[in-house]
């Protein structure tokens, strides 16, 4: 790649879960559904709905699986909870390549990159382990700070960090709400759906050809 002079934005920032990370796929969502006891759908949307405390940091991965059973109508025991957390785990400790290259290509051409995530402690402590995270020059993490997206506030810390106005930074994310409360505070943002068309969004800001 060639860069030209110029780049419209000071930093790029990366939701980790299904954009950093793979996100599950239909088959693994099945397979943890039928683990956990309750059918897809609805089970992502109940998942998904009843995270924020376990996200926040409010919560552990036994109170954040009993308020999904309880929201849920369902019942979970003990060893029951420790299988789930088990393949939830894994299911969201897979690095997506394409997405990992396209940050170290921003980076070599001078733009920093940042992570912004919504992630409980438990998987914080694993994800951790990936040496890759040092080459972010800011991470933020929900369950630190006790905000989760889309809270504007979340938005605000990373931008802070980074020392970066909200109109020069661009941001990827999964979640259109997530999306949105970014672009409400001045941010670029994009809901990710494959590193080739986050790529094509970044070489366009870049003025990067393929050259």
């Amino acid at each position: 790649m060639e860069l030209m002079p110029s780049s419209r934005w000071d930093a790029v920032i990366f939701d980790y879960g299904r954009v950093l990370s793979l996100a599950p796929s239909s088959a693994e969502l099945q397979e943890f559904s039928t683990l956990v006891g309750v059918p897809e759908p609805p089970f992502f949307e109940i998942y998904s709905a009843t995270r924020g405390d376990y996200d926040a940091g409010r919560a552990d991965f036994r109170q954040h699986w009993q308020a999904f059973a309880h929201a849920a109508g369902v019942e979970l025991r003990p060893a029951q909870v420790e299988r789930i957390v088990g393949m939830e785990t894994l299911m969201w400790l897979r690095v997506n390549p394409e997405a990992l290259a396209l940050a170290r290509e921003i980076k070599a051409h001078g733009v920093r990159t940042a992570i912004l995530s919504n992630i409980p402690h438990d998987l914080l402590a694993d994800v951790r382990k990936f040496s890759w995270l040092d080459e972010f020059e800011v991470k933020i993490w929900s369950c630190e700070l006790g905000i989760v997206k889309p809270d504007p506030a979340i938005y605000r810390a990373c931008l802070e960090a980074l020392g970066c106005e909200p109109g020069r930074t661009l941001f990827f994310d999964d979640r259109p709400n997530n999306v949105e409360a970014a672009r409400e505070l001045g941010m670029e943002a994009h809901i990710f759906e494959s590193a080739g068309q986050a790529r094509s969004i970044v070489r366009a800001g870049m003025n990067v050809s393929s050259q």
